[in-house]
């Protein structure tokens, strides 16, 4: 990442807040980011602006562009990378987890709720979505590998999380919490190979998805 300069603290909170907008939605694929527009809504000067729009570059999320920068939108050759780099970051850290993590992990992780089936009927995408971001994000926290959980978070930080979860249809939503289920199996059995397995199904499961849902 470009380094965060005395203004780091202001960079940060900038960063962050232009961060979540674009994975979200708010901020759309191909809109422009222009740091006098933007100082003006956050109310803040240019320079943590310039700054945080450097950061998000290095991240992948925008790219420079005449007067300012703009939102990327990937390709569906990116997309798959993305999906193929996940599913053996995720592989690897449920695999860490049921081969290293005691049952509190586990249990912590099955808490989310991010496996249950009414989960899969919910009609609160977003709702959806969060919880398996928690999800996600706690098998990568639990697996023990700093490293590891470093690369999947600037891996999953795109804008489509949210857009294409909006379009699943509920037999495809209800399939997705249903891999959560089985990676739980695989965690509670300890058993590492299994835990592996059903993580990278789970994710090229989505990516089946995804492919169908940007065509």
């Amino acid at each position: 990442m470009t380094e965060i300069t005395s203004n780091g603290s202001l960079t940060l909170e900038v960063f962050n807040r232009l961060r979540d907008d674009i994975i979200q939605g708010v901020i759309r694929p191909n809109e422009r980011l222009i740091a006098a527009d933007l100082a003006a809504a956050l109310n803040t000067s240019r320079t943590p602006i310039r700054e945080a729009l450097q950061l998000l570059e290095a991240d992948g999320l925008v790219a420079g562009a005449k007067r300012g920068y703009v939102v990327r939108e990937y390709t569906r050759e990116e997309i798959v990378e993305i999906y193929q780099v996940r599913a053996a970051l995720e592989g690897m850290a449920a695999r860490l987890v049921a081969e290293q993590s005691g049952n509190a992990s586990v249990k912590a992780i099955e808490a989310i709720g991010a496996h249950k089936d009414s989960l899969g009927r919910s009609d609160d995408s977003s709702h959806v979505v969060d919880l398996n971001n928690e999800f996600h994000a706690a098998i990568f926290s639990a697996c023990g590998n700093a490293r590891l959980e470093k690369l999947n978070r600037t891996n999953s930080q795109h804008f489509f999380n949210y857009r294409i979860a909006e379009l699943y249809s509920k037999e495809e939503q209800l399939a997705s919490v249903r891999g959560h289920a089985r990676i739980i199996k695989a965690l509670r059995a300890h058993d590492g190979d299994a835990a592996d397995a059903a993580a990278r199904e789970h994710v090229l499961d989505a990516l089946e998805v995804t492919l169908l849902k940007i065509r």
